[in-house]
């Protein structure tokens, strides 16, 4: 059971890079196989200065975290057996490049209950990640919504 104490609480940092070839993983994760995403011909020929990044590519760090993808449930206390991913959403305050080197850095901000349409009380945790490029500037930051349904009674 998540603990509503952990508002404010870090979650620690992890760096990762922006490499060609997860960009391309990205995209066919997308069905997107303009190859725009992985070549800087083709990415040229479509106006673009250098190779662009999809919008979700802040995602691409959850696999360099020390615990993958479930590390920051597993740091609040969730039980992944009860939990669900409630929504994401991005704000990007600089380019993101291939090339660039990010480091993430997470915390708690918000903690909340409320009652679920089918019973029971949820737990809702709003975790924000910043992350800053390899020159020290915030160039995006992500938030998602983590629910932990109540136990079966």
């Amino acid at each position: 059971m998540i603990d509503s104490a952990i508002a404010g609480t870090e979650l620690g940092s992890f760096s990762f890079p922006i490499d060609r070839s997860k960009l391309a993983e990205l995209a066919r994760a997308h069905h997107d196989d303009d190859s725009a995403w992985y070549d800087q011909d083709a990415a040229a020929d479509a106006g673009f200065e250098t190779i662009p990044v999809p919008p979700t590519v802040t995602v691409l760090g959850d696999h360099w975290r020390a615990g993958g993808a479930l590390a920051a449930a597993l740091a609040i206390g969730a039980d992944v057996k009860r939990l669900l991913h409630g929504e994401a959403s991005w704000e990007y305050l600089e380019p993101i490049t291939l090339g660039d080197e990010l480091t993430a850095t997470a915390r708690v901000t918000d903690v909340g209950q409320r009652e679920g349409k089918r019973g029971g009380t949820m737990t809702l945790v709003t975790i924000q990640t910043d992350f800053a490029n390899q020159h020290g500037r915030l160039v995006a930051r992500r938030r998602d919504t983590l629910i932990e349904t109540e136990a079966a009674g």
